[in-house]
């Protein structure tokens, strides 16, 4: 997730920065502070261990390797095609229409359902769609279509914002959006924004405001972690109470990101009774409902054998890419899949780095930033690709080219 360090180990690398804080609670303090691996056989964990490292390998080898090809001029692009100003003011005009349009689908996504799950009885299954709070395609459809393009332009509107503070319309719709996606209980998405483009402004305003920066984005991430203690989704006492030893600080920082328990506990599943998906949930994401190849949907189905999908209280668990690559082809599918979205996040990379430094404002970078978030990073984790990445792929069509929104 901070490979990009490799090829390019600069202060504007901001993709990386993002994912910082989230390996320090979701992978450093479980496997190095609390040790959770030990609670897993070591069949389990080796096996684990040896696909993750094979993976990084190739990983870091296609990733080299896609760096390493020159980038052309692409002079259809709107922000290589226009000047500075006429691109500014373009792209100040698709943030107002699709922020607007964003917080007035996400409203009437809230309305059509008949519940915000920040306030539903039981919040977690609320979030979830389950039980009781099932509701039709076309409801969850409008509702997670606004909330993606909200997600997509927050940063935008916040940096336009920064750029003109008389453009105090921006911030406010900002807040709306970030508030209106809060309650949602999608804690990344819904703070990402915010984080964006605080990452953007250090980043790209000296050395030393990159030096709180880092500190800043571990500090947000262990804030993040105590959301649902805050509003009650999850329980304190809780916690203290299953684990008798002397890191409760550690475990209520990480309880909201499982990902090596998730992951042994899958391989542990997984290695009792093999599924392999053959590639289908490369495409399986983009299939709505609850298709049974959806990357979401199978981890469920390995991790819980026999039970009825639609009961589960869960979104599914969130595997590395080389187990993606091993539960579809094997070995060669941990070579071949780590080495294809190395080469891919290369290749992306080099473009964007090129982008970048070719930006004359710190407006347009953040367009770019946000297209290499929302795009590039979806095509080079194609292994999970989902239907949801579509609607802020939409969204910066307009950005990227010259598509009229009146």
């Amino acid at each position: 997730m901070i490979g990009t360090y490799l090829v390019w180990p600069s202060r504007y690398n901001v993709m990386a920065h993002l994912n910082v804080g989230f390996i320090f609670i979701a992978y450093f303090i479980p496997a190095v502070i609390l040790k959770d691996q030990d609670d897993f056989s070591s069949d389990v964990v080796s096996l684990y261990t040896l696909i993750l490292c094979v993976g990084a390998l190739f990983y870091i080898i296609g990733l080299y390797l896609g760096f390493l090809i020159k980038p052309v001029r692409f002079s259809n692009f709107s922000f290589a095609l226009l000047d500075t100003e006429t691109y500014k003011s373009r792209i100040i005009k698709v943030t107002k229409v699709f922020l607007i349009g964003g917080i007035v689908g996400q409203t009437l996504g809230y309305l059509m359902m008949g519940f915000v799950p920040a306030f539903a009885a039981d919040p977690v299954a609320a979030k979830f769609f389950r039980g009781e709070y099932q509701v039709p395609f076309y409801v969850s459809m409008v509702y997670l279509s606004s909330f993606f393009i909200l997600t997509t332009v927050t940063p935008i509107a916040i940096i336009v914002w920064y750029n003109n503070k008389k453009k105090k319309l921006f911030l406010i719709g900002a807040i709306f959006a970030v508030a209106l996606m809060s309650v949602s209980l999608s804690r990344g998405p819904a703070f990402s924004g915010v984080v964006l483009a605080i990452a953007i402004i250090m980043s790209f305003k000296n050395r030393w405001t990159f030096t709180f920066l880092i500190i800043f984005l571990i500090s947000i991430y262990l804030l993040s972690s105590v959301f649902y203690f805050v509003i009650g989704v999850r329980d304190f006492d809780k916690v203290s109470s299953n684990f008798k030893d002397d890191h409760l600080f550690w475990r209520v920082a990480s309880a909201g990101s499982i990902d090596i328990q998730d992951q042994l506990t899958f391989m542990d599943f997984f290695s009792k009774n093999p599924l392999w998906t053959y590639g289908r949930t490369v495409l399986g994401g983009l299939i709505p409902s609850h298709y049974e190849w959806n990357p979401a949907v199978y981890t469920l189905r390995v991790t819980n054998p026999g039970e009825e999908i639609t009961t589960l209280i869960s979104g599914g668990k969130r595997l590395a890419s080389p187990i993606w690559g091993y539960v579809s082809f094997q070995w060669v599918g941990v070579v071949a899949f780590c080495f294809l979205s190395g080469f891919l996040k290369g290749l992306f990379l080099k473009f964007t780095k090129y982008w970048i430094y070719r930006s004359q404002s710190i407006l347009i970078a953040t367009v770019i930033i946000v297209i290499n978030i929302s795009i590039f990073a979806a095509l080079s984790d194609f292994f999970i690709l989902s239907i949801y990445a579509l609607p802020p792929v939409i969204v910066l069509m307009f950005y990227a080219f010259r598509v009229k929104v009146n």
